[in-house]
């Protein structure tokens, strides 16, 4: 649609709204709109004051899904930021289907069982997106990632395989912080006057959160790997020597990961080389670590070298997002790049 452009005053442009989006906004004389630039400044955004968002609710459908479909149907539809999940079968709920639907609840932050009777549950959902700023919630999601890490590397340095059990409920932790992660992005992203509520001045780092948000998922499930190895075998510590080298290099790992962080969520050049600096040590201790245990064979070898490839995977995963927080530094540091 077009509209044309009119003079008011001497100094002043004015274009009109669409009468049909006024109405279902329900915009009226004095209302106030929101107008943002896009990230090239080549286009306006005009949102509502209190934009309207009907789809908070959904109905799922048990008749038609497993279990197992039921309960990522939920959490789908929690991601995608509804607020009360209707669950709905035309038969009694069998139990399976009602576990399913527990099982979503406890891997989701603030989702709540309201109502049940036979063939219906509803779930409520009780986080709002002000409730949590982006940068920090991403940065808690990396910290909970490097606590397993350093867990599963102890445990497998001690020999720990109770310590090495432990780490996998640690890692649904991050799960719930992912999902949570996820919906305020989704949130955000379809409602641009979000963008203060969550810590954001624009809306542009959003996709590159998000890839970050994933990295750090594999990141997670790098070290939950390392855990499974410890708990699988029967508790065999490797020789103090390389045990000190194996710490060296999770420390290093440590160390760049949160420079990576960093860097992700206070963009400029400067952060981004301290941890490019931070990832050429990680680089250095691997060498090192992959030529002792060449020379050496020390026990339990097998784990100990699939233990390096996974630290080696979880340094590709925090190089993949120095990536994104260099993109970032380019853009918001005039410094360095003046755009026109």
């Amino acid at each position: 649609m077009k509209r044309k452009v009119q003079q008011l005053g001497s100094s002043t442009l004015a274009v009109t709204v669409p009468a049909d989006w006024a109405r279902h906004h329900e915009i009226e004389k004095g209302d106030e709109l929101i107008v943002q630039r896009d990230e090239n400044g080549g286009s306006l955004l005009l949102v509502p004051e209190q934009p309207t968002i009907e789809d908070v609710e959904a109905t799922v459908d048990a008749d038609a899904l497993t279990p197992d479909a039921l309960e990522r149907a939920i959490v789908t539809q929690y991601v995608l930021g509804r607020q009360l999940i209707r669950i709905e079968a035309t038969t009694p709920l069998s139990l399976e289907h009602r576990n399913a639907v527990l099982a979503a609840e406890s891997r989701l932050m603030g989702l709540g069982i309201v109502e049940q009777a036979e063939t219906t549950v509803t779930v409520r959902c009780s986080v709002a997106p002000g409730d949590f700023n982006l940068p920090t919630l991403l940065g808690r999601l990396s910290r909970t990632e490097a606590m397993i890490r350093s867990e599963a590397v102890g445990a497998l340095v001690d020999g720990n395989v109770e310590a090495a059990s432990r780490v996998s409920d640690r890692s649904e932790q991050v799960e719930k912080l992912f999902y949570l992660f996820l919906r305020l992005v989704f949130a955000t992203y379809r409602n641009p006057r979000l963008n203060s509520a969550v810590g954001l001045e624009t809306g542009f780092p959003l996709i590159g959160y998000r890839s970050v948000a994933q990295d750090i998922v594999l990141m997670a499930d790098a070290a939950t790997e390392i855990a499974t190895l410890v708990a699988d075998r029967d508790g065999t510590a490797p020789d103090e020597t390389t045990a000190a080298k194996l710490r060296t290099l999770g420390d290093a790992l440590d160390s760049a990961a949160s420079a990576t962080r960093t860097a992700v969520t206070t963009p400029d050049y400067e952060t981004t080389e301290e941890a490019r600096t931070a990832f050429a040590l990680v680089d250095e201790h691997v060498a090192a670590l992959n030529d002792h245990l060449a020379a050496e064979r020390p026990e339990p070898l097998l784990t100990l070298q699939r233990t390096v490839v996974l630290l080696e995977r979880s340094a590709r995963h925090a190089r993949d997002s120095l990536s994104v927080a260099t993109h970032l530094a380019f853009r918001d540091d005039p410094d360095l790049v003046t755009s026109e």
